[in-house]
């Protein structure tokens, strides 16, 4: 069984991602169809997060696939 990272740790690759491709929290959040707080939450590593909007914000920054393959190491 593949084991999943930590939502810190997937905050601080989706934090990396989007910054390195130049977009904002807010555009990440439009992009990816979710809310503004919801990319804070994430990139935060805090907070009530359902798993539909982390893979959601994850797939937009085109890390949904990568981060299932490696589990996220």
């Amino acid at each position: 069984m593949t084991k999943l990272p930590s939502l810190p740790a997937l905050g601080a690759l989706a934090r990396q991602r989007r910054k390195d491709v130049g977009l904002s929290q807010k555009a990440l959040a439009d992009l990816a169809g979710v809310g503004h707080v919801t990319v804070i939450a994430l990139e935060k590593g805090q907070g009530a997060l359902r798993l539909e909007n982390a893979w959601r914000i994850l797939a937009a920054l085109g890390l949904a696939e990568e981060t299932a393959q490696s589990g996220g190491e």
